[in-house]
């Protein structure tokens, strides 16, 4: 449900600007992407990755990997990240529809998700109004 805009603080619009950007560029050649996180601090945008092991690993594993890096490395800094990975979301009308997922927060510790549902229109990606699925 989209009941209002997508406020951010600066900091995390940088970050989901960005997100959303690489995942336009990825979407047209490949089905799905690779979980990425990223971290904002001090005006600077830096890249965190998950640990390669040479192991498989499911997506559900990577993306809790991310967690951990991001809870690492913000962990008593003043830092602003995001998660980004695959969805999915079922409508009301029970349509599924692919969905760029972010998982914001801040360095107070606010966390929200947000889901940004995209459609291939020949070789583009259109990538839709977010839903914010923040708790009221």
């Amino acid at each position: 449900m989209i009941d209002r805009p997508v406020t951010l603080p600066t900091p995390l619009n940088t970050l989901v600007t960005k997100s959303l950007e690489l995942c336009e560029l990825m979407l047209p050649v490949c089905d799905v992407f690779y979980p990425f996180a990223a971290i904002y601090e001090n005006g600077r945008v830096g890249c965190i990755f998950a640990d390669e092991t040479g192991k498989k690993k499911r997506e559900s594993q990577l993306i809790e990997q991310l967690q951990w890096r991001i809870i690492d490395t913000t962990t008593d800094t003043n830092s602003y990240s995001v998660l980004v990975y695959a969805a999915t979301v079922n409508t009301q009308d029970s349509k599924t529809l692919d969905a760029i997922a972010i998982a914001t927060a801040t360095p107070n510790h606010e966390e929200r998700l947000i889901l940004y549902p995209y459609y291939r229109v020949d070789d583009k990606i259109v990538i839709s109004p977010p839903i914010d699925t923040v708790t009221r």
